[in-house]
């Protein structure tokens, strides 16, 4: 059987920021595993991430970068990149972010699993934005995107859709072997690490869907 997989989110699925060699990039990492574990299978997986992109912005482009492949998963990355303090313009409030989640499963064919992925822990001290007056006044970095992790947990229940809780996962690990094992220094982005990590967490989840 032939799977087509898109990955469709910002720079955390776009997985390029200090990581030249493709064959370490989460997504890259999950076709291998997939390919490893369903020898007999194909398997089609296509990086829509696109590095700086607010949900805003990723649903303009979910014709041409999603819906047009007719995947048959959809691992949703959404969250991220909704409060650039630089450009009032492209704030996106937590209600449209919920009107983009929603855009894309209505909009997705009725054979279409979508697999929600909340945003990775921050490191708030070696973030760009850290102490700036638009983030402090929601309680700090972690607490603004928190509020959008929170808003994806939602969507996945409210809709009874897969749900990864990278969010969740990720920081508990990071309280043991220390967050730049995970993160890279600009307190955002996946080390090495964090990519295996999630490709890790996506393979689980879709290893029990294709055994169904």
């Amino acid at each position: 059987m032939r799977y087509t997989i898109v990955g469709f989110g910002d720079s955390i699925t776009e997985a390029v920021i200090q990581m030249p060699n493709e064959n370490k990039r989460w997504l890259n990492i999950l076709k291998h595993k997939l390919e490893d574990a369903f020898s007999e299978d194909e398997f089609s997986v296509i990086n829509a991430g696109v590095g700086g992109n607010s949900d805003r912005e990723k649903i303009a482009r979910l014709e041409k970068d999603v819906l047009i492949h007719d995947p048959d998963f959809v691992l949703l990355e959404f969250g991220g990149n909704n409060s650039d303090p630089n450009n009032p313009a492209r704030l996106v409030s937590l209600t449209e972010a919920g009107q983009c989640l929603e855009k894309v499963k209505k909009s997705v064919d009725a054979k279409t699993q979508i697999i929600v992925i909340t945003f990775p822990p921050l490191i708030e001290e070696q973030h760009a934005y850290y102490g700036h007056a638009l983030f402090q006044a929601n309680g700090g970095l972690e607490a603004s995107i928190e509020k959008f992790r929170e808003l994806s947990r939602d969507f996945a229940k409210a809709n009874n859709l897969s749900l990864i809780d990278f969010g969740y996962e990720l920081k508990a690990k990071m309280k043991i072997d220390g967050g730049n094992v995970y993160i890279l220094p600009d307190g955002v982005h996946l080390t090495e690490k964090g990519n295996q990590e999630l490709a890790k967490s996506v393979f689980l989840k879709l290893k029990d869907k294709i055994l169904k």
